[in-house]
């Protein structure tokens, strides 16, 4: 059985509890976290760099237009389609660009323009359209972060 201990017994328990807490948060914005900072200068001669490269790194396909494929069925698999990904940096415009089948572009980050066969459209997040086979396009990215397109080539070879 518990026993009433009364209100100086709760008080004395909620005095604690604030300076422990209180105590706790200071400390830890006084030593911060451990092994966080700047790496060391790397030597002129430094020639020990990662051999890491990525599965599916980006190309430049054009000036201004970054692009990777992803995926690619096999053309004997009926219409073979590829999952590309396309990418325009900050403040960029890209040159014209062909792609050989119908393309469907979603906009996955960014906000800019797209030139396809002299006509202007915006382009935000969340857009899908179409772009026909053989049209040239450009993009202009019009924000400081890059645009992100998910592309897929329909009846490519």
């Amino acid at each position: 059985m518990c026993k009433n201990r009364g209100p100086g017994s709760t008080l004395l328990l909620v005095v604690l509890i604030a300076a422990t807490s209180q105590t706790g948060c200071k400390s830890w914005s006084e030593r911060g976290a451990k092994g966080v900072g700047l790496l060391p200068q790397a030597s002129p001669n430094e020639t020990q760099f990662s051999s890491y490269q990525p599965a599916h790194p980006y190309q430049q396909l054009t000036t201004g237009l970054l692009g990777r494929k992803l995926h690619a069925t096999p053309s004997e698999a009926g219409m073979p389609i590829e999952v590309n990904d396309f990418l325009v940096g900050p403040n960029q415009k890209t040159a014209d660009y062909t792609l050989p089948s119908l393309a469907i572009f979603e906009i996955r980050t960014g906000t800019g323009q797209l030139k396809v066969g002299g006509q202007a459209r915006k382009i935000a997040t969340g857009m899908t359209f179409e772009v026909a086979a053989g049209q040239p396009f450009t993009i202009e990215n019009e924000s400081e972060v890059p645009i992100g397109i998910r592309v897929e080539i329909l009846g490519s070879k």
